[in-house]
């Protein structure tokens, strides 16, 4: 009987060191491809299973495996890169080289109906025939490349080459000639559909051919990419194409020489072999390496694949199907998989891929299975021989199994989590049938990859408790077992954490210029209600339901006289909510005095007149006990720089020093106790105002000389009036009565 169970966290058994944790959750079908799945499958439903038996039969101990074949007795042969062997694996197992060619891969066999094997090689493009003996030069098409062969109806043998992108046709006494000469530079692919029709894929422009018998050809599809990697036609008549993209900067010609793993970490590459003089070259020079990131894959999900046109420039890996009425359809596509072989079966379409060396099952597009991810890097071949589904390889160069009946056992690992600070791990829930069949572990370090000085896997207890140390960095895995009668099936997996309180930071004060306010900014709701910008009452509502706050809008400035304000930015590792208490403390004074206690804003406006004259700085306390315990609560300040306050305004004396005839010179001393001088005024019997300038030529300190010598005058008495401003606004005045005689 299934069972299915939560395991729900009691988050109230740790220590707490904030109130709300994080939770990782891993739930979907790309969530969990990025872990490792070790004979466990990933099905379009989201659930791990036991996958396929999958093992290895043989090693070749080369880098890769080309091309791959069998014969009518289920003998297995694979042709290899870089040092041209070819080896032949028997049904039970047992694998001898049978050639070692002098050119650098065997990219293509071929067995013909007395099961005598040929095998083609590149970059000098020949065809050898071995039966027994020594390999015998057959056919030489004079072609820099051979990337496909197949024998016709008629036991004639088929060479799709490259670098001209013919398709030559050799006749049992190995007499060849062209049968058809493409626009493409390389035929890539290339098979026989149930007419005898040749179904072949070029590179770079992507066509998909049939050619009849007779040499007539018929572009089936154009897909808008650049390279036709593998064809196969099913049983129903459908013909299936792996389809690449991506841009050559190879000249005059290229070709996709094969996966080759990189040293660096985990990535995958590509190597492209630049084609150009006669000699041979070891395909390491005049490489050009493609490193695409694996990290995190983004392969179209099976519920959400549909019938798309393969053009999408973003797309790097497409797979289509082509039914016998000439329609197209888009099966599956990935940016970041490359899919090397595909094999339709009676009631699925089996491709692998270059990465993780994984082998996918497609039924339809809400019905793909990953089956495998392999020990190698690249699965490159894919064949079958009776019930059974050979897997060719690369990096190294293997030959595997997959059969019908599923592994005893599986194991999930997760990637790594980085919580971004020491955590506390809570209590595992997760969502499972059969999980007694099931065990869960988890491992905790401090380096981003694992390594000794990691925990060792430690055993989750039933109710979740996980015994792995605090820890930046946290992974989990599952192991799945079967008892024959019944396997575990996993859906979900969540980890809470909780991370160490980090000390909030106030980053920097800002003290404004006096006479600027500043106020909340008002908002409306969805109701059209007025509501205030930055609402605590609001943010903690969020913070206590484990969601992020509302956004804060910045304040408004408002101009106002006497005002004085501080804007702070302030920022907690942890999201936490903070409050602030700001105090002040006065020029030459020891001890911080509080202005205001428990701010939600970053801001804070007082009129001048709450402090007497005077040189001041602020501090900022920000707190994070609103979401932490107190007794673990943190806070973090910082100092403004200093500001005056000053209420009272400049005194101003004024004396006639002469008159000349009708201009009158007047000496004005202006003093303020506390602020600058900043600019000065005079103006003659309610005239305009006019600037004045001190004696030094600029206002800058608090005290200030001005000789002010007046315009002609006319007899009698005049008022000249002057006034004068500090920094704070402040403005004093004051008047003189002059007399011309």
């Amino acid at each position: 009987m299934k069972k299915t169970l939560w395991l729900l966290p009691l988050l109230l058994a740790i220590p707490l060191l904030a109130v709300t944790p994080q939770f990782w959750e891993v739930r979907t079908y790309d969530e969990f491809r990025r872990g490792k799945l070790i004979d466990v499958s990933l099905t379009s439903d989201n659930e791990l299973v036991l996958a396929p038996r999958f093992d290895s039969v043989f090693n070749t101990e080369q880098t890769l495996i080309w091309s791959a074949i069998t014969d009518s007795k289920g003998n297995v042969f694979v042709g290899t890169g870089h040092d041209g062997k070819i080896f032949k694996i028997d049904s039970a197992g047992k694998g001898t080289m049978i050639a070692d060619l002098a050119e650098l891969d065997v990219t293509a066999l071929a067995i013909d109906s007395k099961d005598v094997l040929y095998a083609a090689t590149s970059p000098d493009g020949k065809v050898y025939r071995i039966d027994g003996a020594a390999p015998k030069d057959f056919y030489d098409p004079d072609a820099k490349y051979i990337w496909a062969m197949t024998f016709d109806r008629q036991g004639r043998l088929l060479v799709a080459t490259g670098d001209k992108g013919v398709i030559y046709r050799v006749t049992p006494d190995g007499k060849g000639e062209s049968f058809y000469d493409t626009d493409e530079t390389h035929i890539i692919s290339m098979t026989l559909d149930k007419d005898g029709n040749v179904i072949a894929g070029g590179d770079p422009k992507g066509y998909i051919y049939r050619i009849a018998p007779d040499g007539k050809a018929f572009v089936l599809y154009d897909s808008g990419m650049r390279e036709v990697h593998a064809v196969a036609v099913g049983a129903n008549g459908n013909i299936y194409a792996a389809v690449l993209s991506g841009k050559s900067s190879l000249s005059p010609a290229a070709a996709v020489v094969g996966p080759v793993s990189s040293s660096s970490g985990n990535v995958e590459a590509s190597i492209s072999v630049t084609v150009g003089s006669a000699e041979k070259t070891a395909v390491s020079q005049g490489a050009e390496v493609v490193i695409t990131s694996t990290d995190s894959p983004d392969v179209s999900s099976p519920r959400t694949a549909g019938r798309r046109g393969a053009g999408d420039a973003n797309s790097q890996s497409v797979i289509l199907e082509i039914l016998p009425d000439g329609t197209v359809n888009t099966l599956w596509r990935s940016r970041d998989e490359m899919v090397f072989s595909i094999l339709p079966q009676r009631d699925r379409l089996l491709f692998s891929t270059g990465t993780k060396g994984r082998i996918y099952s497609f039924s339809s597009p809400r019905d793909t299975t990953l089956l495998v991810e392999g020990s190698e890097e690249q699965t490159t071949r894919l064949l079958s021989v009776g019930n059974r589904i050979y897997a060719a390889t690369a990096n190294i160069g293997k030959l595997f199994s997959m059969s019908d009946a599923l592994a005893t056992s599986g194991t999930y690992e997760s990637i790594v989590r980085d919580t971004d600070a020491i955590s506390t791990w809570g209590k595992l829930s997760w969502k499972a049938q059969n999980l007694e069949l099931m065990q869960v572990f988890t491992r905790s370090g401090n380096t981003s990859s694992p390594d000794k000085t990691w925990s060792e896997w430690a055993t989750v207890d039933t109710i979740g408790t996980p015994s792995s140390p605090r820890a930046r960095f946290i992974q989990w895995k599952a192991v799945l077992r079967s008892d024959r009668t019944k396997s575990p099936r996993l859906t979900s997996m969540t980890v809470p954490y909780l991370q160490q309180n980090f000390r909030p930071d106030v980053a920097a004060i800002d003290v404004l210029p006096s006479g600027v306010a500043l106020a909340r900014t008002q908002t409306f709701g969805p109701n059209g209600a007025p509501t205030a910008g930055n609402d605590a009452a609001a943010a903690r509502a969020a913070l206590r339901a484990g969601q992020p706050a509302p956004p804060k809008i910045p304040p408004r400035r408002i101009n106002q006289r006497g005002a004085q304000s501080f804007q702070w930015t302030a920022a907690d590792k942890n999201d936490d909510f903070l409050t602030y208490d700001v105090y002040y403390r006065g020029d030459g004074e020891r001890n911080w005095r509080l202005l205001k206690k428990d701010l939600d804003d970053s801001f804070y406006t007082i009129n001048s007149d709450t402090l007497p004259d005077g040189i001041y700085q602020v501090r900022v306390v920000a707190i994070d006990q609103p979401s932490n315990p107190g007794d673990l609560a943190l806070t973090g300040e910082a100092e403004s720089r200093t500001f005056s306050i000053d209420n009272t305004p400049p005194t101003v004396t004024m004396k006639l020093d002469s008159v000349d005839k009708d201009r009158a010179r007047i000496a004005i001393d202006a003093v303020d106790s506390t602020s600058t001088l900043n600019q000065a005024e005079v103006s003659v019997d309610t005239g305009d105002w006019r600037p004045i300038f001190s004696k030094d030529g600029i206002i800058d300190s608090k005290s200030e000389a001005f000789s002010y010598l007046s315009g002609p005058l006319s007899a009698g008495e005049h008022v000249v009036a002057f006034r004068v401003y500090d920094q704070n606004d402040n403005v004093g005045m004051q008047k003189l009565i002059v007399r011309i005689p």
